[in-house]
C-alpha cells in the first residue's frame, strides 16, 4: 500500500498543499506553470497587428532615448544585486538565472496584461469603449492566473490585482511600457528575491 504524502503548510505566498506533488517548490515548476503560460499569452497577443502597433508606440521613448533606459536598467540591476549582498544571499548561477527570469516574466506580463488585453477588451468587437473596464478585467485575469499557476493565496492575489491596476495607471499616464517593465522587475524581485529552494537540479 502506497504511503500517504504529508501535507505541506502554507508559505508566505503559496497556499497549503495536501502533498508534495501539488506544492510548487522547484524553479522548473514555476517556469512550466507560470512562465510559459504568461509568455504564451504575450506571444499570441503580439501576433495581432493592432497589438504590434501599440507595442511600437509604447516603446517610442525607448527608441528616442535608449541611453536613459540603459541607465535606469543599470540602476535597477544595481539595486537588485545590492539587496542580495545586503541580505547575505549567495549570488551564484542559480540566483542570476532567477533574476533573469524575473525580468522576462515582468516583460511578458506587461505586454499581455497591461498593453494587450485592455486594448482587446475595449474594442469594436466587444462593444466596450472605456479603457478602465478593460484594465479592470485584464488585471482580474492577471491575479486569477497567479492563483492557479503559482497557487498563491487569495490575499496575495488581491495585492497582485491592485499592483496590476497601479501598473495600468502608470502605462495609461505615461505611455511608457519600458518604465513599467523596469518598475515591475524591481517590485517582483522584492516580492520573491530568491529562487525556489529545490532548483535547477535536473
Amino acid at each position: 500500500m502506497k504511503e500517504a504524502s504529508n501535507p505541506i503548510p502554507a508559505g508566505r505566498l503559496q497556499r497549503a498543499a495536501s502533498s508534495q506533488e501539488t506544492y510548487i517548490s522547484k524553479f522548473r515548476q514555476v517556469l512550466a506553470r507560470h512562465g510559459i503560460t504568461m509568455a504564451s499569452m504575450a506571444i499570441i497577443c503580439l501576433l495581432l497587428p493592432s497589438i504590434q502597433t501599440a507595442l511600437l508606440s509604447s516603446l517610442d521613448n525607448l527608441f528616442r532615448n535608449p541611453l536613459k533606459y540603459l541607465l535606469w536598467s543599470l540602476i535597477v540591476a544595481t539595486f537588485i544585486f545590492g539587496f542580495l549582498k545586503y541580505t547575505k544571499r549567495e549570488i551564484d548561477l542559480r540566483q542570476l538565472i532567477w533574476v533573469g527570469y524575473l525580468f522576462m516574466i515582468s516583460l511578458v506580463e506587461e505586454i499581455a496584461f497591461r498593453l494587450s488585453l485592455p486594448l482587446l477588451i475595449t474594442s469594436e468587437i466587444t462593444g466596450i469603449s472605456f479603457y478602465w473596464i478593460g484594465a479592470l478585467i485584464s488585471n482580474l485575469l492577471f491575479a486569477t492566473t497567479h492563483y492557479f499557476t503559482l497557487r498563491w493565496k487569495l490575499n496575495a492575489c488581491i495585492f497582485t490585482f491592485l499592483g496590476g491596476m497601479g501598473f495600468s495607471r502608470m502605462l495609461d499616464t505615461t505611455g511608457d511600457l519600458t518604465a513599467v517593465i523596469l518598475l515591475h522587475w524591481a517590485i517582483t524581485f522584492l516580492n520573491t528575491p530568491s529562487a525556489p529552494k529545490e532548483n535547477l537540479k535536473h
